[in-house]
């Protein structure tokens, strides 16, 4: 019980830490483009807009507008090369900077995610959830073992297809069950018809 409480407590820290820094660095791209709208709302003579302080409506238009020049520029094969260059030669060297980008950015899109197939993989004396993510050899399977009770959380391994089974399952149904710490299991396993048939064939 200790131990649940204090990776649940870890898992709610790192979930929360790109959040806090997200917000964070909004407050100050706000404090910044606020400096920048006020001249531009004494030019105007514009008070207010439906309600909303004029330069806190031209400071947020200004930062989407910079938001949206940073997304086209972006999109340019100089931005992607200072940006691969910041992170190789300055921002890896921050801590924790590979874990926060990690953390806040899409490990698979939702289309990714669905054609994952979920499996059982066996081992030694035990079996654990899995998704097959594709065949290396005709007897070799690339498998991703997920986290609990983040299961976009794990590790790779490749095993032989005679110890892969695929289950009848949906990827949204299996992940559920791995982010319940394994509640619902019994009602989705104990049915024999749950299990299709070995991918080793």
């Amino acid at each position: 019980m200790a131990n649940f409480f204090k990776t649940t407590i870890l898992g709610g820290i790192i979930f929360l830490v790109p959040i806090i820094a997200f917000i964070a660095i909004i407050g100050k791209a706000l404090q910044i483009t606020v400096k920048l709208a006020m001249p531009l709302a004494e030019l105007f003579g514009i008070s207010s807009f439906g309600g909303i302080a004029a330069t806190q409506f031209l400071a947020i238009l200004i930062l989407l507008l910079f938001c949206f020049l940073a997304g086209l520029a972006a999109r340019t094969k100089r931005a992607k090369k200072f940006v691969e260059y910041l992170e190789v030669n300055i921002l890896e060297k921050v801590p924790a900077y590979a874990l926060l980008k990690a953390k806040s950015q899409n490990v698979l899109s939702s289309k990714e995610a669905q054609d994952l197939t979920p499996i059982m993989a066996r081992f030694d004396d035990s079996w654990q959830i899995a998704f097959e993510v594709e065949r290396l050899q005709p007897d070799k399977v690339v498998i991703f073992l997920p986290g609990s009770p983040d299961p976009w959380s794990g590790s790779v391994a490749i095993v032989e297809a005679e110890r892969v089974t695929e289950l009848n399952l949906g990827s949204l149904t299996t992940t559920n069950i791995l982010k319940k710490l394994g509640k619902g299991a019994a009602a989705n396993l104990n049915n024999p018809d749950d299990f299709g048939k070995s991918v080793s064939g």
